[in-house]
């Protein structure tokens, strides 16, 4: 069989984690099956006033409109000041992007109903990079049949390439979420649910801080079994894939903790997020033999700890993987590459599209 050739193009890629603690950024270059080169990577965290309004929206049942617009606004700006920056790092070696991957921030997400909608409008950002920006990727997955994610299940199984398989890739992060790389390639995704945001949530309503500081907090607890049990009875969690996290899955889950500690009700959040992916094997088709974390949860280490308790040859990226840092950032710039040149990113086996989609946007600078 002939080898595929492609062209090579130098991707700025731009993620917002889920729980709004920073964007991430990389610039490389990719030809949409393999990372040939990382130049610069940048991880900027959001201002704590802007935070603040992120993670009051996420818990809106109903939408204020013009408090959309104003976050849309300020995200939008936040992207341009870290692209920007990024972008000043590598004029030196004369590295221009030729294409931004844009993950924009999740505002609402309803595969049911097909809607998705992000803060961080990419016409502005093209404009004010002069760089054309392809987005949209949930979007055009929703339109497809999907559910809208994962998406990056194709990235990861690029920078896994060289380890042994099965393995499985656990993002660690707002949303926690599973991507399944097989012997003969086998590629399955989906969210587990909800992950550190409610951790994030619950430490922010009772004690101020931002998160549970290196796990700290859990530490200190102890799991309620209880709660535990009822949490992991929420619906999504016993749903087959595929799936995608909405808001409104686990909208009573920290009410089930309320009338716990602070120390307590971290420490059963905590074993939630370990439990949940203990339970998520089950729609896996083999046990992976190594599990890949990734995200901010891999800088806590009593999440950390009670995973490796639990779960066989658990590791992180740092020692396994090519490359460690804004492996996010670097995924949405690898699927926009996809993108360009016709390369499926979603599969039905990921976000249960009804074929394999090539999705996404492109908005030029004019």
């Amino acid at each position: 069989m002939k080898e595929l050739k492609l062209q090579n193009h130098i991707a700025l890629g731009l993620y917002s984690d889920p729980s709004a603690l920073a964007i991430e950024s990389v610039i490389f270059e990719t030809d949409g099956l393999d990372i040939k080169k990382v130049w610069q990577t940048m991880i900027r965290p959001y201002p704590h006033d802007l935070r603040e309004m992120l993670l009051q929206f996420a818990t809106q049942k109903k939408v204020d409109t013009p408090l959309f617009n104003n976050l849309s606004h300020d995200v939008t700006q936040f992207f341009i000041q870290v692209a920007k920056e990024i972008m000043e790092d590598v004029r030196s070696e004369n590295v221009v992007p030729d294409c931004i991957g844009l993950s924009g921030h999740s505002a609402i997400h309803n595969p049911e109903e097909k809607v998705h909608l992000n803060f961080g409008d990419a016409a502005t950002i093209a404009r004010a990079l002069k760089v054309p920006v392809v987005h949209h990727f949930v979007k055009e997955d929703l339109n497809a049949g999907g559910v809208g994610s994962p998406l990056l299940t194709t990235f990861w199984e690029a920078i896994c390439k060289k380890l042994g398989k099965p393995l499985a890739v656990i993002g660690l992060g707002g949303v926690s979420h599973i991507v399944y790389i097989g012997p003969m390639g086998e590629l399955v995704g989906f969210d587990i649910g909800q992950g550190l945001s409610l951790l994030d949530r619950w430490v922010v309503r009772h004690t101020g801080q931002e998160l549970d500081f290196n796990g700290i907090l859990g530490a200190k607890g102890q799991t309620n079994e209880r709660v535990l049990r009822a949490l992991l009875q929420t619906p999504f969690l016993l749903k087959k894939p595929p799936k995608s996290v909405q808001k409104v899955d686990f909208i009573e889950a920290l009410e089930q903790v309320e009338g716990l500690s602070p120390e307590d009700g971290a420490a059963t959040l905590t074993d939630f997020v370990v439990h949940s992916i203990i339970e998520a094997q089950k729609f896996l088709p083999e046990t992976p033999a190594q599990w890949i974390c990734i995200g901010g949860g891999t800088y806590n280490p009593t999440l950390m700890l009670k995973l490796s308790q639990n779960l066989s040859n658990v590791t992180t990226a740092q020692g396994v993987l090519p490359y460690t840092d804004a492996l996010n950032a670097m995924g949405f710039g690898f699927i926009a590459v996809r993108h360009i040149v016709g390369l499926p990113i979603t599969f039905p086996s990921t976000t249960g599209v009804t074929e394999p989609l090539s999705g996404g946007e492109t908005t030029y600078p004019d």
